[in-house]
């Protein structure tokens, strides 16, 4: 199970057990109902479920077709971080009943429909780029939350719905998938995200001047080809205590080469920085980058360079990959090489090989896709 900070979650129990004391206590104050005009009927509690279930295919359909959903689904999993089913579970019912308690049970008499329903999706505004919508969508969430409540003469219709779409959506949204080998027919959604991958990529450096390594012991005999691996995560927020928290259940192969608690307490420092290098390639490189990817929102990306030397100083050929990450997905596409002189190299990680992605063009997931029609307008025929 995918660990999540205990503080979110001791935070949000805080927070609904005071919203549904504040509503017993105005309920109290103002001697009116807080669970409705009747008990629900079965048949009333069964169409809540059929109706928040009705709001969650509609969420899905939205994120899938309209790119303004599928932008604030992945804003809000941002925020969320990973969220286990448990978790997921235990914040809708949490959340849906407090919520409903307050809306459709304390204030119910003095709003009403148009009044909850409004002041629901004011208190469902999120100070972040890419959820101004989301109020809306609370608003008209609060109309049929509300007509439930109209309907069934209770607050328990409501809470159902309202319990069954947080705990869906929550899951769905808040996940960080941990298997590695995704189908390429079935990659995550991304539509602007390319600026994200950009910032990313801004952590590589360029590489020249190559060297022979200080911890490779020089071979008796050249030439011999050397492998370099560089790959640098940068974390903020709960990622710092999200990601080593996940990893406990990951068996990387880097951490052969980096103790495990060592990258624990980078990760928490906010910046991880692996560069090492070989005298045969690391073949698990792009499954560790996928692995940290899976955990995160922002892609992961990952540099191997191997380079053939000649003798100790002199390198005669160079090759470069970058493998990007996202999602637990990965892709590996080869950079250019500039050689501005003998004996230097310069690899760019922003510098993909554009005959190659043009070739293999209907290999790579959709979210790659729209990263490099960003980066490459040429690309958009495509």
């Amino acid at each position: 199970m995918i660990a999540r900070p205990q503080s979110i979650v001791s935070l949000a129990t805080k927070f609904y057990v005071a919203a549904a004391l504040l509503a017993w206590a105005w309920a109290a104050f103002w001697d009116v109902s807080l669970w409705g005009d009747r008990s629900p009927s079965t048949d009333h509690l069964l169409e809540g479920l059929w109706t928040g279930l009705g709001i969650v295919v509609f969420c899905h359909l939205a994120v899938a077709i309209i790119p303004a959903f599928r932008r604030a689904g992945e804003k809000m999993a941002e925020l969320l971080g990973p969220v286990a089913p448990l978790q997921a579970i235990y914040l809708a019912l949490l959340s849906g009943m407090a919520e409903e308690l307050v809306f459709r049970g304390a204030l119910w008499d003095q709003l009403g429909l148009i009044g909850t329903s409004v002041f629901f999706g004011l208190c469902h505004v999120v100070p972040v780029r890419g959820l101004a919508g989301y109020p809306v969508f609370a608003f008209f969430a609060g109309l049929i939350l509300g007509a439930l409540r109209e309907y069934s003469g209770s607050v328990g219709p409501p809470i159902v719905a309202h319990v069954t779409v947080n705990a869906i959506n929550l899951a769905w949204i808040g996940r960080r998938t941990p298997h590695r080998r995704r189908a390429p027919d079935d990659p995550p959604d991304a539509d602007d995200d390319a600026d994200d991958e950009a910032d990313a990529d801004a952590a590589s450096p360029e590489r020249s001047d190559m060297h022979f390594p200080d911890e490779i012991e020089i071979p008796d005999t050249f030439p011999i080809t050397i492998w370099r691996y560089d790959l640098r995560v940068e974390l903020s927020g709960t990622d710092r205590q999200t990601l080593p928290q996940c990893l406990e259940h990951e068996e990387l192969s880097l951490f052969r080469y980096v103790p495990r608690e060592a990258v624990y307490d980078e990760l928490s420092d906010g910046r991880f920085v692996f560069s090492h290098s070989f005298d045969a390639p690391l073949s698990t490189f792009p499954a560790d980058v996928a692995a940290l990817s899976s955990y995160l929102f922002e892609p992961v990306i990952g540099i191997e360079v191997a380079e053939r030397f000649v003798d100790e100083k002199t390198t005669d050929d160079v090759r470069a990959w970058k493998i990007v990450a996202q999602r637990g997905q990965w892709v590996k596409v080869p950079l250019v090489v500039d050689q501005p002189e003998p004996n230097r190299f310069l690899v760019d990680p922003d510098n993909e090989d554009e005959a190659v992605l043009r070739a293999q063009w209907s290999t790579f997931p959709r979210w790659f896709q729209d990263a490099m029609r960003y980066r490459y307008p040429r690309l958009r025929d495509l």
